[in-house]
């Protein structure tokens, strides 16, 4: 039995989990698939890149709805379509910042970038939007904006998977820093990077080096933050679910599932054994060492 089995058989939730994608450029698996899949939950997703958006329309299922809106701070912008559709930004290019780290080519591809004039809408402003639990961004600089433009639709959110910046690829962009003060303020705190990565500084000396192992230069990644309060016990019981589950198969903090658990058996919201079986199907590297001594004979 699998992990996300054993937290479904024992959790109990009023409703299924809401995830928010705002930038849901399908270029890959998302990592509430799993979850989506179950049934455990639905998605609310932003894609206003046209090509991008009429694709999710293509493949959604029946708990899947999207929007062909920009969120952000309501109002007249121009949305900037690169060929490569995971350069889309509401932000250009900032030359000077791809020149320190060579990748002027980035703003010159095959294809020309495209802008698009439209109008942002903040998330509050969006017509048969829910309040949501868990909120994934990937909007290439707007993501601060999110989450200023939507305290209502996010008040009970318990966690947000955002793609954070480090060196300044588009211009006026926030940074890191930036972003990481957006969501303390408005009551979220740093929980882990999923991944962060790194390029090569350009230099007069790139054929005697292998690219791959020289990468020193922070650029970018994905990082999650939890709803800063002092304990579980500040929870709802829904919001302890919903936290588990994303946190088993979002990213993959069963410490955080098991924190969950315990909350609710404390409760009688979950049975005492939900910790323990969910404790016994994790990978052995995470199991407690046996360390009961054998009796002399």
């Amino acid at each position: 039995m699998s992990r996300l089995e054993v937290l479904s058989r024992h959790l109990s939730p009023a409703r299924a989990m809401r995830v928010c994608d705002v930038g849901a450029n399908p270029l890959g698996a998302p990592p509430y698939q799993p979850l989506l899949e179950a049934g455990l939950c639905d998605v609310y997703g932003f894609e206003p890149h046209a090509e991008a958006f009429a694709k999710l329309q293509q493949t959604k299922s029946d708990r899947e709805t999207y929007f062909p809106v920009a969120i952000g701070r309501p109002g007249e912008r121009v949305l900037h379509v690169h060929p490569n559709s995971g350069f889309t930004s509401l932000f250009p290019f900032d030359g000077r910042a791809l020149g320190q780290l060579g990748k002027e080519k980035w703003m010159s591809p095959r294809r020309p970038i495209e802008t698009v004039p439209m109008r942002t809408t903040g998330l509050d402003e969006v017509t048969g939007l829910p309040g949501v639990d868990v909120l994934k961004m990937d909007l290439q600089g707007a993501e601060g904006e999110v989450v200023e433009t939507g305290p209502r639709t996010l008040s009970e959110t318990v966690a947000i998977l955002t793609e954070v910046r480090f060196h300044r690829i588009y211009e006026d962009e926030p940074v890191f820093g930036d972003l990481d003060a957006t969501l303390r303020a408005n009551g979220f705190k740093l929980h882990k990077f999923l991944f962060t990565k790194s390029v090569m500084l350009p230099h007069d000396h790139e054929d005697l080096v292998h690219r791959p192992a020289m990468t020193s230069q922070l650029l970018d990644g994905d990082a999650v933050y939890l709803r800063d309060v002092p304990g579980p016990d500040a929870l709802s019981d829904d919001q302890l679910a919903h936290l588990a589950l994303a946190a088993d198969t979002m990213f993959d903090s069963p410490d955080i599932a098991l924190q969950a658990l315990g909350a609710l058996a404390r409760r009688g919201r979950a049975e005492p054994g939900a910790a323990p079986a969910y404790a016994e199907v994790l990978e052995p590297r995470r199991k407690a060492r046996d360390t009961r001594k054998t009796e002399k004979a």
